[in-house]
Order: C-alpha cells, then sequence, then structure tokens
C-alpha cells in the first residue's frame, strides 16, 4: 500500500531518530537501507528532512555558543510525530520556509506512450521516455535527479564544480559533463547507456558487494542486485538503442519475447507471446513505437504466426 506524503515524512523523522541513539547496529542499517531503496519519495524526504534539522544544529549552535547544540535528530526524537499530524516543525518561522522551499525538487513525468524534452535551470537538457518519473534539484554544491521509473536521456551541462548525479534504484550515476541514457526497469534492473563523454556507476546502498564501473562512449552496463555486466557497442548499436528519442523502435535480433516487451513499453494494447516457442523466435527491423498492429501485421504475414485480438491483448502463436 502507497503512503501518503505526511505518512513517509514521518517514517524518515523516525529513521532520523534511530540513527541519532548509541544502539544502532548493523541490523537497523540495512533495514533502513531497505527503505531508502524502496521509493524515490523516501530518499527526497529523508534528504529534505535531513538537510533542514543539521541547519537548525548548527543555527542552534550559533544562536548558544557557549554550550553544544541538542544533536538535531534528538530533536526530532521528542517531537516526529507533529509531522505525521501535520504540524511544520519551526526553527524560525521565516527561516524554515525559506529552506524548505529551497530543498524541494522539482517533479517531471510522462505518460504511458508520451515523450518529452524539457531544460532544467542550469542548462542541461533531459528527454523523458515513455512512463517516466523522476525529481530533479539544482543545489549549491551538486545537481541531482532521482529516476523513480522509466527512462531519461541526459545532456550535462559541465560544472565541474558541481557534479551532476542520477540516482536510480539501487545505483548511482555520477558525471561532469556527457550525453548518457539512464532506463530503470519495474524488476529493479538499470541500464546506463553512454553516447558521449564519462561516468561512474556506483550501488547506493552501503555495504553492496558491487564496485563502481567507469563506463565510456558506446558502452552500455547492465546491473540488478550485486550483478553488473558492461559491454561496448558499436556507434550504430549505440544510436539504435536510443532511436526511443525519435519515436522509433529498432530491434536487433531480439526474441520475440523481448521485441514485444519494449512495444508494451509504449502501448496500452499489449503483446501476448502464447507460445514458448515462438517466444524464442528472432526477430529485426525499425518500428514507430505505436506502431504495435503493423507489427504484429508483419509477424502474421512475414512469419506465418497467428494473430488473435482480444480487446487490448494482441495474441501472438503458432
Amino acid at each position: 500500500m502507497m503512503c501518503n506524503a505526511a505518512e513517509i515524512e514521518a517514517q524518515a523523522a523516525e529513521w532520523l531518530a534511530r540513527r541519532d541513539r548509541d544502539d544502532w547496529s548493523e541490523q537497523q542499517q540495512q533495514a533502513f537501507d531497505a527503505w531508502i531503496n524502496a521509493a524515490t519519495a523516501h530518499r527526497i524526504a529523508w534528504l529534505r528532512l535531513e538537510s533542514i534539522w543539521q541547519r537548525a544544529d548548527r543555527l542552534g549552535s550559533l544562536h548558544h555558543p557557549g554550550r553544544s547544540a541538542v544533536p538535531a535528530a534528538a530533536l526530532f526524537s521528542q517531537r516526529y510525530w507533529r509531522i505525521a499530524a501535520g504540524v511544520t516543525l519551526v526553527v524560525g518561522a521565516a527561516w524554515i520556509a525559506t529552506i524548505g522551499l529551497r530543498d524541494q525538487p522539482t517533479q517531471y513525468k510522462t505518460a504511458l506512450g508520451q515523450s518529452t524534452s524539457l531544460a532544467l535551470d542550469d542548462g542541461t537538457r533531459v528527454t523523458l521516455n515513455t512512463n517516466t518519473r523522476l525529481w530533479a534539484k539544482l543545489a549549491s554544491a551538486r545537481r541531482v535527479v532521482w529516476l523513480d521509473k522509466g527512462e531519461a536521456y541526459f545532456e550535462v551541462t559541465h560544472d565541474a564544480s558541481r557534479p551532476f548525479v542520477v540516482e536510480a534504484g539501487s545505483r548511482r550515476i555520477t558525471v561532469l559533463g556527457t550525453r548518457f541514457s539512464v532506463r530503470r526497469d519495474d524488476d529493479g534492473q538499470v541500464q546506463v547507456t553512454v553516447a558521449d563523454g564519462r561516468v561512474q556507476v556506483s550501488p547506493t546502498a552501503d555495504g553492496a558487494t558491487a564496485v563502481p564501473a567507469i563506463i565510456t562512449r558506446n558502452d552500455s552496463l547492465l546491473a540488478k542486485g550485486d550483478a553488473v555486466l558492461v559491454s561496448h557497442e558499436t556507434d550504430q548499436q549505440t544510436t539504435s538503442r536510443l532511436s526511443w528519442r525519435q519515436g522509433r523502435l529498432v530491434l536487433d535480433q531480439m526474441t520475440l519475447a523481448q521485441a514485444a516487451q519494449e512495444f508494451n513499453r509504449y502501448n496500452k494494447r499489449q503483446l501476448l507471446i502464447a507460445d514458448p516457442v515462438a517466444a524464442q523466435l528472432r526477430i529485426g527491423g525499425s518500428f514507430n513505437v505505436d506502431n504495435i498492429d503493423g507489427f504484429a501485421r508483419l509477424l502474421e504475414q512475414g512469419m506465418g504466426l497467428k494473430v488473435a485480438r482480444q480487446g487490448d491483448i494482441i495474441k501472438i502463436y503458432r
């Protein structure tokens, strides 16, 4: 069940209070990592509250220079329940309002079958693929994007003083200036393709065994859990992989099952490969992402497969 914003804020407050106690354990760290990685909204809430209370701690030190400040998380442990009740914790009303507004990420999203391009405040251009949702926060120290789901292509404006970071599930992609795409699938798999430049891909969870990987032009990285696979591709293969930006789907000897999954990302009508032998047939070609009917006709007329249409399901079998 999806939590609302107030519940997530309360959970973040609880974690902040727990981490400040002396009995913090490795098991609690693992549970915290799982909570952080479960949803982009969790990470955003945690970063926002942690930032606010660290600043509150520093502000308290300034107001009382002769004594140690009360730890922010300790103050949180006494008051976090008020967040769940919808009450704003105040450390100077004007100050907290300014910090809160400044720290709020901006959300961008597309619907099924939709794509769009946009420019961030630093000049970075982002193209969102179908059914994609991300948040962006451009701060003075670094620029951060959280990819909650879907796929995005980035043309990052170079700024050596502010690294550009993309958080995608269990992976963190760090760059200074480059062109690359990040795709996050529902099963947790993350794919990074570099069109130009150089990026580092590392695990986000503390204690993960996967080591950071450096990938460059025409490299493609697949990551799921601790497993990481890096392959070097040709210019044409990279162009084909990024062809969705032109509304095209290039199938390079994919299995029919893989091709169906790709078409299904863009369309309300869904392909169902009902025959396990047919699912392993290889197919190539270039199609408009929304031309699912034309693809089905090709299978029927060019490969001799049978097609049955039942509402929004196009069933393929021998």
